[in-house]
């Protein structure tokens, strides 16, 4: 009998289906992770004065109309603080009346004159247009737009020459072509004409 049962026994387990073995491939159990980008915060090396457009060759004739309200004397003296940075400018009008100062500016000037309500102001005491080429970037005049009343503000005229020979703002604190007018100052770093011819000669 007990002979009977080892038999049965034997033949029961003998039926069944064999344990599966799991089996673990060393590729298949390397968990993979999605590799999320890391931001760190960069300490910004403080990059100088930039152009965007420029003046190729000959300075532009600057022209002050009458009507922008800018005295003589404070227009001198914007154009003596570019002069000093090295600027080969020569052609200086001053006290300009007539169609000329309600126009566009002719090719090579600069013009100088009041704003009109078709130039949006916000609350700038200035403001520059500049018409360049777009595929060289060259500029081929500039209109500078004073709010009467505001003209003979010091370091307006001079920083919107700047801006009529091609830079842009500089926010560093009293540097001439900051952004905000309480924080500009007579901090010419970056902005002499020898700079200028470099950064012509490098980006354009």
């Amino acid at each position: 009998m007990r002979f009977l049962i080892l038999i049965f026994l034997t033949a029961l387990l003998s039926s069944c289906c064999p344990i599966e073995q799991e089996t673990v491939d060393n590729k298949s159990s390397t968990k993979t992770f999605i590799q999320q980008p890391i931001v760190f915060d960069v300490i910004r090396i403080r990059s100088g004065p930039r152009i965007e457009t420029f003046w190729n060759g000959e300075m532009p004739e600057f022209v002050f109309c009458k009507s922008s309200g800018i005295s003589r004397t404070r227009a001198s003296q914007g154009i003596s603080y570019w002069k000093r940075l090295g600027y080969p400018i020569t052609r200086v009008r001053y006290d300009v009346e007539g169609e000329e100062c309600y126009n566009n500016p002719r090719y090579g000037t600069v013009l100088i004159r009041l704003i009109d309500n078709t130039i949006p102001i916000h609350q700038e005491l200035g403001v520059t247009k500049v018409y360049y080429q777009t595929d060289t970037k060259a500029i081929q005049g500039a209109t500078i737009y004073l709010i009467g009343g505001y003209a003979n503000r010091p370091r307006l005229i001079e920083h919107e020459i700047g801006h009529s020979l091609g830079w842009r703002h500089h926010n560093r604190y009293l540097h001439i072509m900051n952004s905000e007018y309480d924080e500009t100052g007579n901090d010419s770093s970056g902005v002499r004409y020898r700079s200028y011819i470099e950064l012509i000669s490098n980006y354009f």
